[in-house]
């Protein structure tokens, strides 16, 4: 059983079978139809749109202080998210983790960055908190 799948937009339009024009909630109640129980639905720059049993909700990522690199943002993202959903933390908080995490990466030429705690911290207060989907 599947508990949580990411997948960008055009995926997930195709998996809840609605139009390219469709709204956050009709993408989302096109995914719970398919099965899903929660997932983070990517955009690139564009807001990112999450749910589970506590609603549906999406964040826009802070745009980087700079591109260095795009290599391994999805990664990043999925990683730091899924670590953070191991810790305990709700979805909501979580892909706020992961969403510091991708730009982080994204800051990087590295395909994988080194960072520390701190630079991971700056990076979190920059993200802001999720907005209900209506």
């Amino acid at each position: 059983e599947l508990s949580l799948v990411f997948m960008n937009r055009r995926e997930a339009m195709a998996l809840a079978g609605v139009a390219a024009n469709a709204t956050e909630r009709e993408v989302v109640d096109g995914l719970r139809c398919s099965g899903l129980v929660s997932g983070v639905v990517t955009a690139g720059g564009g807001p990112m749109l999450g749910f589970d049993e506590a609603g549906a909700f999406s964040i826009l990522p802070p745009p980087p202080r700079k591109v260095a690199d795009v290599t391994g943002a999805g990664d990043a993202l999925a990683g730091a998210t899924v670590a953070a959903l191991l810790r305990g933390l709700p979805l909501r908080a979580a892909l706020r983790e992961g969403i510091a995490g991708a730009t982080l990466a994204i800051e990087s030429a590295a395909a994988v960055p080194e960072f520390t705690a701190a630079s991971f911290a700056e990076a979190l207060v920059l993200v802001p908190d999720a907005r209900e989907v209506a």
